[in-house]
């Protein structure tokens, strides 16, 4: 008879300690508020005859940014970069850069600040 007795009152202590775990998590959710995501900036690469330029957007956290670009004639081409520009939240910016011969392409490099 004894077991049997410790036997439910076991039982029961597991359903209540059960519920704390979700008790707390609830609880914790509740006072840090919603989760926000971060984003970095976004860039958009252009190039034409002998010119390359990107323009870009400020995600919400501050970025750096830099525009890269290849010129010459094929076989003869060499990849290049202008310098790093910060870009602050939600503010924009547009990056350009010049070959002597062609642009044969362009990319953006974006990385957090």
């Amino acid at each position: 008879m004894l077991s049997t007795t410790l036997h439910n009152h076991g039982r029961k202590v597991l359903a209540v300690l059960g519920a704390v775990p979700l008790l707390l998590a609830m609880a914790v959710q509740a006072q840090a508020g919603p989760v926000t995501p971060t984003s970095l900036a976004g860039c958009s690469a252009h190039y034409a005859n002998t010119a390359a330029w990107m323009d870009c957007t400020g995600g919400s956290e501050k970025s750096w940014v830099r525009l890269g670009y290849n010129c010459g004639i094929p076989p003869i081409t060499r990849d290049h970069h202008t310098k790093w520009y910060s870009l602050d939240p939600r503010a924009s910016i547009t990056v350009s850069a010049e070959c002597n011969v062609r642009v044969n392409g362009a990319w953006a490099n974006v990385r957090k600040y």
